[in-house]
């Protein structure tokens, strides 16, 4: 499907995976693949993109790519789109975002069924959508390190061959970092450039290998609603005066409970993710990365520490770090998006970040990013 919006063109594809999960290993899936592009810019490359240019964006733990980083939503006038997407591709990038197994309008094995939640977020849905809690149909996690890589790889790869590039930028956020994180550390080589906005799941001493059962006991589905996913985890670190804009969360819980229209009949309504089974994303991991990294984290996101942690432990000669001011965990729909697509243009298109090739920055509540002090 191809829909225009001005002269940025939105091209959405679903992409053939045949699947690494274990439940379903070896069978057909689709993987939900949207793209954002200057329609001058797709014209006049007749499809083959010059390198450097082609980024794809990977979502975090229950927001879909739609919603994560192309958000339809007016904002203000001189202040910068909440379309992520939308911002790289007037900059001049082919810009794509996936879906991973699981989310939004991609396959999402096992999860229709609301008996394969855990049983604190069954009694949820009680007495709407289950009479009782019970026990679940297939008591394992769902996705793993493994399966996840393989779905970035088979869009990476649908990717180099569309636009006909040796390597792809990427752009992770939260479950999205550690996801591309450890994608880079396994195909260095399709790899040009990456941009982590607040990784989940690092730790310097990680585990290295899978655990020894996998799939790993558990349940395959989770579940949020509104009042732990905004309630709990975003507006209690919404701190400053306009750090958030009237409208914009009930924007976000209407796109969202979209994406999941099965979710969106549970309980509360909400919305729905796998359970996830990783490993390899350490000291040792960021240690082996080459490709130049920008990490970015915000002042009230809880993983601030771990982030820098990260960024101390990259073994990239090319390397950022920027500290931001009034974000918390979601600054993609706040105030402060405004650095995440500034700094990610400049990251993207050259490798610096306000002119320098690297180092330990900090973006002010007004955008401006310098570097600290030594």
């Amino acid at each position: 499907m191809i829909a225009t919006g001005g002269d940025i063109l939105t091209i959405d594809r679903m992409v053939a995976q045949v699947s690494q999960v274990p439940a379903i290993a070896g069978q057909p899936t689709n993987l939900f693949v949207r793209e954002r592009i200057d329609a001058t810019d797709l014209a006049e490359c007749g499809g083959r993109m010059p390198a450097g240019r082609v980024v794809l964006m990977v979502h975090g733990g229950f927001w879909p790519s739609e919603v994560a980083f192309d958000l339809d939503y007016p904002a203000p006038p001189n202040e910068p789109s909440y379309s992520w997407m939308e911002a790289l591709a007037r900059a001049g990038f082919d810009v794509f975002a996936m879906d991973m197994t699981g989310y939004g309008r991609s396959s999402r094995p096992l999860m229709d069924d609301p008996g394969n939640l855990a049983p604190e977020q069954q009694a949820l849905l009680i007495p709407k959508t289950l009479a009782a809690a019970r026990d679940p149909g297939h008591p394992f996690k769902l996705v793993t390190s493994d399966s996840e890589a393989a779905d970035i790889d088979r869009v990476v790869e649908m990717i180099r061959e569309l636009r006909e590039v040796e390597k792809v930028s990427l752009i992770g956020w939260s479950g999205g970092g550690i996801r591309t994180g450890t994608y880079t550390v396994r195909h260095p080589e399709k790899v040009n450039r990456l941009v982590i906005w607040s990784s989940s799941n690092y730790a310097d001493d990680g585990r290295d290998e899978p655990p020894s059962t996998v799939p790993e006991p558990g349940y395959p589905v989770q579940f949020q609603d509104r009042a732990t996913g905004e309630g709990v985890r975003w507006r209690e670190n919404i701190r400053r005066p306009g750090q958030v804009a009237a409208g914009v969360m009930d924007a976000i819980w209407c796109q969202t409970l979209l994406s999941d229209p099965v979710g969106a009949q549970w309980g509360p309504g909400g919305l729905r993710g796998p359970g996830r089974t990783y490993w390899g994303w350490n000291a040792r991991a960021a240690g082996s990365i080459a490709v130049p990294t920008l990490v970015m984290a915000g002042e009230y996101d809880r993983l601030m520490t771990s982030n820098r942690d990260l960024y101390a432990a990259l073994g990239a000669e090319h390397k950022a770090f920027i500290a931001i001011d009034g974000g918390s965990h979601f600054m993609a729909w706040e105030k402060q998006r405004r650095v995440l697509h500034a700094a990610s243009i400049s990251w993207l298109g050259g490798a610096t970040v306000e002119g320098r090739p690297g180092g330990s920055f900090h973006a002010d509540y007004e955008g401006v990013i310098a570097p600290n002090e030594i």
